[in-house]
């Protein structure tokens, strides 16, 4: 956070090229922090990206290395997002399609479709949206390395419902009453039944102190006792040290029907020049109910060609606790947008 379209998979690296040759003439960013293309209909934006990689991952003694090339993996290290935004006056609406070619269930579709309405400082909003919780983004393009920290299910991704939110300069906050937290397909939608197993979110954020943004926030799903509840305390805190130095921290309390725990990360963003920066990171997944902790150790340079053209490395190691599954992953991502 679908079903298979007829997309042509071999065809993407020459369509991220393509992509970023075209969007060099972009302007302004839309929800997928791309730039406005030009268009027929001036109300209407249409932005996206196009992210291809290559990793590998050794893992001795449990099961045999592993490498996955482009559009050969279980993960959404490639896919391809195309977003449409619509504003007139107050209202405005969001609708984009999104393809990960290898991942088990539902390779492509609608991933995000949701309206707005403000009004003043609030904003009411209807649909399939992104959860609030998670410091780390969904799309690739939003990241600053391959892959997500250590984690133990504590951050869901879509979900479909109804959501207010207040903001200002300082202040914000929102409430989002949704159709599950992580049903039907889990990371990529709610299990579209309001008649059970309702979804809560909530957060506050504090951007009042120059430089420094607070975050906490909270989601809750009632399983009306099928399982345990599901619930997530969440708190992350960024702060610009400097124009070159970022430092982030985040913590998450989580608790559901097969794990508890706590994860967080500390992240370290180091821009040496406007176009190469790198990122150092570490993650725990803290286990509670006597299953393995994991505790990553990440480094990734990132090389930007311009704005809408970069490549990104990362190298993580995993050091699980208890049971001999370390790992060690590597890989390269190349992400155009437009």
């Amino acid at each position: 956070m679908k079903n298979k379209y007829c997309l042509n998979i071999i065809g993407l690296p020459v369509m991220a090229v393509a992509l970023a040759a075209a969007a060099n003439a972009g302007t302004a960013e839309t929800p997928v922090a791309a730039p406005e293309s030009a268009g027929c209909l001036d109300w209407v934006k249409v932005s996206g990206y196009a992210a291809i990689a290559y990793t590998y991952t050794d893992t001795p003694g449990v099961f045999s290395d592993d490498h996955e090339t482009f559009a050969d993996g279980n993960t959404p290290f490639d896919a391809v997002k195309v977003g449409f935004e619509g504003t007139q006056g107050p209202v405005s609406g969001y609708v984009s399609l999104f393809y990960t070619p290898g991942v088990a269930s539902d390779e492509a579709g609608i991933l995000d479709a949701y309206a707005s309405y403000t009004i003043g400082d609030f904003k009411v909003t209807g649909g399939k949206y992104l959860s609030y919780l998670g410091y780390e983004a969904f799309d690739a393009v939003n990241m600053t390395q391959i892959t997500y920290a250590a984690g133990l299910g504590a951050i869901p991704a879509y979900h479909n419902g109804v959501k207010v939110d207040y903001s200002t300069d300082t202040f914000g906050a929102g409430f989002s009453l949704s159709d599950s937290i992580t049903g039907g397909d889990g990371f990529w939608s709610g299990d579209d039944e309001f008649s059970d197993d309702q979804g809560y979110e909530a957060y506050v954020t504090y951007k009042g102190i120059d430089k420094l943004t607070l975050w906490g926030g909270m989601g809750y799903e009632n399983t009306d006792g099928a399982v345990e509840d599901w619930i997530t305390y969440d708190f992350w805190a960024s702060y610009a040290m400097t124009d070159k130095l970022t430092l982030a921290g985040e913590i998450a309390y989580h608790e559901d029907s097969s794990v508890e725990g706590v994860q967080g990360l500390l992240l370290a963003q180091y821009a040496f020049t406007d176009k190469f920066s790198t990122v150092t990171r570490f993650g725990i997944a803290d286990k509670h109910n006597g299953l393995d902790d994991i505790y990553t150790y990440t480094f990734s340079p990132t090389y930007k060609f311009c704005e809408n053209l970069l490549v990104r490395a990362e190298l993580t190691f995993a050091d699980t606790e208890t049971v001999d599954s370390d790992y060690v992953f590597s890989g390269i991502q190349a992400i155009a947008k437009f």
